[in-house]
């Protein structure tokens, strides 16, 4: 196929050729730069090096820079947990593609995304390595192109930001090193992603999370040397030794060496007349250390999560996994890479092998959002009560569940509600109140499983008691289960008052919070002496026969 003509990138540079866009660029042989980054900056690191380091970053030379953020990540362990964290917070969610509309071809063209690019192997990586970038500032992936019938990118290689700079004059523009050319070389259109989280204005050069971390990171590698050194000796007596007014210089040399000898091998000579003393240590602690390190982790998990500590902390229970990252922070780091992915890899391709498009499909990563089910339901369910017209694919949405398809077998309400049918006795422990029922052996039953004769009636219930009493015959029905029958009937007049408080508390409640308020403001005041006194009565008749011993 031919090269398209007068086809553009997303800065609006035209592309060349197709060849440029098949073939790898930034090797070796193009750059003339050996792909052998040994170098080190954190070995030594001192105050004055770190601040060298950092004017040259934000003058274009981040070659230091770049170096340190790489070993920051090898050397600490805390910055690199806290650093993979956040990452992991965009990398984990789901790619979604949706297209621009319902039309046929913005269907068609939301499909040819989902399959030939966003869904293939090539493209689940892609997202770690662009988030790269949150450390360093930017990181640049290179696309192998496979033109044709179909344009579209067959290969992501994450490139070393070390192989790039930006330009002289405004510091934004990306340039390939090429050895021998001070300023380097312009990226080829289409040839490369570029992303630059936006985690503060100004010069992309000072804008990663390993440029201020780089201070923290310095001090506690200070801090965690001076403890390994004081803990090396923490705890061993010292190893004093004393010599007469008349010791040779030589005598010394070798009382000294054997009190050092003392601390490897536990033996030693030394003259007569000479003598070594241990004294025990004591008041030293090594907390001073502990606490500036636990410090600094600290203010690094503030600066790169959002929040103290390792980031397993909630403000709900059960939520640690979900809470990690801060959710603003996570929010602002997909959306930067949800632009990313748009304006260089999306829209080009959709112009390429269709066109161009009044509006393109949108690739993201949403966010699922955690919700109380029990209050939301409650909430929903009472809003469409007073009218609210809610659609049922959103509530499955919620709920985690796909909609029925077409012929498949559903659960309903009946089925939900429906009892076990199980076997029980005549006797019921709510119906005899007051009998003690008999339990085979000794041992009182346990919280588990009840015994088969120490089951509660499931024809006792406040819906269909009575009806299913009738249903079993009135041969079966002893003077209890005409007492529980009777009680069940007259059951409503005494309840109504207490639900059309109730009901009319939720009514005029305006959320669920409001709802609760108002029933504690009830409390006290709900009329419930009718149904108080049918209870103490129906209560001590079962008290009553249970004493007497009736069956």
């Amino acid at each position: 196929m031919a090269d398209k003509p007068g086809l553009v990138d997303w800065t609006g540079v035209p592309i060349r050729s197709r060849r440029e866009l098949e073939r790898e660029e930034a090797v070796p042989s193009v750059t003339g730069i050996q792909h052998r980054f040994d170098e080190t900056v954190a070995s030594g690191l001192t105050p004055a090096r770190l601040a060298s380091s950092l004017r040259d970053a934000a003058a274009g030379d981040m070659y230091d820079f770049l170096t340190l953020a790489e070993e920051m990540e090898e050397r600490e362990l805390h910055y690199r947990y806290v650093l993979e964290t956040r990452k992991n917070g965009v990398t984990s969610l789901n790619v979604q593609v949706d297209p621009a509309s319902e039309n046929a071809r913005d269907v068609e063209i939301a499909d040819f995304l989902r399959n030939e690019l966003v869904e293939t192997p090539a493209f689940q990586q892609l997202p770690d390595m662009l988030v790269d970038g949150l450390a360093k500032g930017y990181s640049v992936v290179e696309m192998v192109w496979r033109t044709g019938n179909r344009w579209v990118p067959e290969r992501f290689i994450w490139r070393d930001p070390r192989l790039f700079h930006f330009d002289r004059e405004t510091r934004r523009a990306f340039r390939l090193r090429i050895q021998a050319e001070p300023d380097g070389r312009p990226l080829t259109p289409l040839k490369y992603l570029t992303h630059v989280p936006l985690l503060k204005m100004g010069l992309p050069a000072r804008n990663g999370l390993a440029r201020i971390a780089a201070w923290a990171f310095m001090f506690k590698s200070f801090s965690m040397r001076d403890w390994a050194q004081f803990l090396e000796v923490y705890g061993m007596p010292l190893r004093l030794g004393k010599y007469g007014p008349g010791s040779s210089k030589e005598d010394r040399a070798v009382l000294l060496a054997a009190v050092r000898r003392l601390g490897r091998d536990a033996a030693a000579i030394v003259p007569e007349g000479m003598n070594i003393e241990f004294v025990e240590p004591k008041g030293f602690s090594d907390r001073p250390f502990e606490g500036h390190a636990r410090f600094i982790d600290e203010q690094m998990s503030k600066l790169i999560i959002g929040k103290p500590g390792d980031g397993t902390a909630s403000s709900r229970a059960g939520e640690e996994t979900l809470d990690k990252v801060r959710i603003d922070i996570k929010r602002s780091d997909t959306r930067d890479l949800q632009l990313t992915l748009m304006q260089q890899l999306i829209i080009p391709v959709v112009q390429l092998n269709f066109g161009p498009q009044v509006a393109y499909p949108k690739v993201h990563f949403p966010i699922p959002e955690r919700k109380d089910l029990q209050v939301w339901s409650n909430a929903v369910t009472s809003l469409v009560d007073r009218g609210l017209e809610v659609e049922q694919s959103q509530v499955y949405d919620v709920l985690g569940l796909k909609e029925p398809a077409k012929g498949a077998k559903l659960l309903t309400a009946g089925q939900a509600r429906a009892a076990p049918q199980v076997p029980v006795e005549k006797a019921s422990a709510i119906g005899r109140a007051g009998a003690r029922p008999s339990v085979d052996g000794d041992a009182p039953p346990g919280r588990g499983a009840m015994p088969s004769r120490y089951r509660l009636d499931p024809r006792v219930c406040p819906a269909c008691g009575p009806a299913r009493l009738q249903a079993d015959g009135g041969e079966d029905q002893d003077e209890i289960d005409a007492l529980v029958a009777a009680e069940l009937d007259g059951w409503r007049p005494v309840m109504d008052p207490i639900l059309q408080a109730v009901r009319a508390a939720a009514e005029d409640a305006r959320d669920y919070d409001e709802f609760l308020a108002s029933l504690d403001r009830l409390d006290g005041q709900l009329p419930v002496d009718g149904l108080a006194r049918r209870i103490a009565v129906l209560n001590m008749i079962g008290r009553g026969r249970g004493d007497a011993g009736e069956e």
